[in-house]
C-alpha cells in the first residue's frame, strides 16, 4: 500500500499535521510505503515564494489586506470564479504536482492545506488517479478553497467545521470530526517538577509561555513591552521560531526586563515548554491552539488577523478553551486576573481537554489506510 501524505509550508502547522498523520500511518500499518510530500517542491520558484514567504509578510505587514483577500476569494457568489482560477493557477505553475500524483499511483493521498488536494481532487474527477483522497483541514472553520472535487472524506477539527462545510454544500457521509492531528509527543504528560529544574525556572512563579509559530510572526516585541507592565510576580518562555532577528532582539532586552525571561529560537521541545507553563499567549492558529488544548493549557489569544485566525478565535473562544484579547494593551491586566484566580483556570482546562480530540492523527490514519 502507497499512502502520499502532502502540506505546504505556509506556516510550520501544516506540515506539522501532516507528519503526525504519517507517523500514525507508519504506526498503524508498518508495511506501508508512505511518503511525506512538500507539495511546493514541484511548483515553480514564484509559487513557492507566494505561499511561502509571500504569505508570511503579508500577513505580518499587511494582515488587513490578508483579511479582504480572504473573506472576498470565501464569498459564495465568487465561489465558482474562484476555484476556476485556483485551478487554472495550480495547473500553471504546478504542473510537476500533477505529473507527480499521476506517477506515484498512490493508494491513498493525504493532504493537511488544500493546494495539494485541489490538484489531486481535479486530477480523480478526470479520471487520471484513482487514489482515496482525506483532506484534513487544519483551521477550526474552513475556508471555500478547502472544497474540491472528488475529495473522499474531509477530516475537520470540530462539529462547527462538519456544520459549516454541510451548509457549503459537501455531504454529509464525506464529513469526519477525528480533530486536527498533532504529533504524539503532545499526548504524554511531562514531570513539570523536573521539566522546571531542567529549563532553570522558579516553581513559584506563574509561567507565561509566549509563541510567535514557526516562522516568529505576530507583535511578540510590543507583547514583551507591556508585560513589563505586570505587578505579578511571572517568568516568561518566549519563543522566536526562525526569526533570528526577533531572538536577538528579546535578548538584548532580556538583561533589563522587570521580570525574568527564557528565550529560544525555533525549538522541537514545544510540549516540555506547555508542560511547564499556566499559560500561553499565541496567535490562534488551528495547530499550536490544538497542541495546547490536546496539554489542557489555557489559551490567551492575541490580536488573531481577519480571516482564519479570527474564525479559530471565535470558535475557540465560544468552546470556553480561550479567552481573546483583541488589543495588545488587553493583555496585562487579564494576565494579573489568571495570576491572582487561578481557579478560572480549571475550567478552562477542563474545556480545552472537552474539545481536543488527542488521538485526531490515528483517525485520520484510519481513514487512509482502510
Amino acid at each position: 500500500m502507497k499512502i502520499l501524505v502532502a502540506h505546504v509550508p505556509a506556516g510550520s502547522g501544516h506540515q506539522r499535521a501532516a507528519e503526525a498523520v504519517a507517523a500514525a500511518i507508519r504506526k498503524l500499518n508498518s508495511s506501508a510505503e508512505v511518503l511525506l510530500l512538500d507539495a511546493l517542491e514541484q511548483a515553480d520558484p514564484w509559487y513557492r515564494w507566494m505561499f511561502g514567504r509571500g504569505y508570511l509578510d503579508l500577513i505580518q505587514n499587511a494582515p488587513f489586506l490578508w483579511g479582504m483577500m480572504y473573506h472576498l476569494t470565501d464569498f459564495k457568489p465568487f465561489s465558482r470564479p474562484v476555484h476556476w482560477l485556483h485551478r487554472f493557477d495550480n495547473h500553471l505553475h504546478a504542473k510537476p504536482l500533477e505529473d507527480f500524483f499521476i506517477e506515484a499511483k498512490a493508494d491513498a493521498i493525504v493532504g493537511s492545506h488544500f493546494l495539494p488536494m485541489e490538484v489531486a481532487g481535479s486530477l480523480k474527477a478526470a479520471g487520471r488517479i484513482s487514489a482515496r483522497l482525506i483532506t484534513s483541514i487544519t483551521d477550526y472553520l474552513p475556508h471555500a478553497l478547502w472544497i474540491a472535487p472528488a475529495i473522499d472524506v474531509y477530516a475537520v477539527g470540530s462539529s462547527h467545521t462538519k456544520e459549516e462545510l454541510r451548509a457549503r454544500g459537501v455531504p454529509k457521509d464525506r464529513i469526519r470530526v477525528t480533530g486536527i492531528p498533532v504529533d504524539p509527543k503532545f499526548l504524554q504528560p511531562g514531570d513539570r517538577s523536573l521539566l522546571t529544574k531542567k529549563l532553570g525556572l522558579d516553581p513559584e512563579r506563574f509561567t507565561l509561555l509566549i509563541g510567535a509559530g514557526g516562522a516568529g510572526t505576530g507583535p511578540v516585541r510590543r507583547l514583551i513591552h507591556l508585560l513589563g507592565q505586570v505587578r505579578e510576580p511571572i517568568q516568561l518562555l518566549a519563543v522566536a521560531g526562525k526569526n533570528d532577528p526577533l531572538r536577538r532582539d528579546l535578548e538584548n532586552l532580556r538583561p533589563g526586563f522587570p521580570h525574568p525571561m527564557r528565550v529560544f529560537g525555533f525549538i522541537d521541545n514545544m510540549q516540555e515548554l506547555m508542560d511547564v507553563s499556566d499559560l500561553i499567549l499565541t496567535k490562534p492558529g488551528g495547530l499550536t491552539c490544538t497542541e495546547a488544548m490536546v496539554k489542557g493549557l489555557p489559551l490567551l489569544l492575541m490580536e488573531p488577523i481577519p480571516g482564519q485566525e479570527r474564525r479559530n478565535a471565535h470558535i475557540l473562544k465560544g468552546l470556553g478553551a480561550a479567552v481573546l484579547a483583541d488589543r495588545l494593551e488587553e493583555v496585562p491586566p487579564l494576565v494579573e486576573k489568571f495570576c491572582l484566580h487561578p481557579e478560572q483556570f480549571q475550567e478552562i482546562r477542563s474545556n480545552a481537554k472537552q474539545a481536543s480530540r488527542p488521538d485526531a492523527a490515528y483517525q485520520i490514519a484510519k481513514l487512509a489506510v482502510q
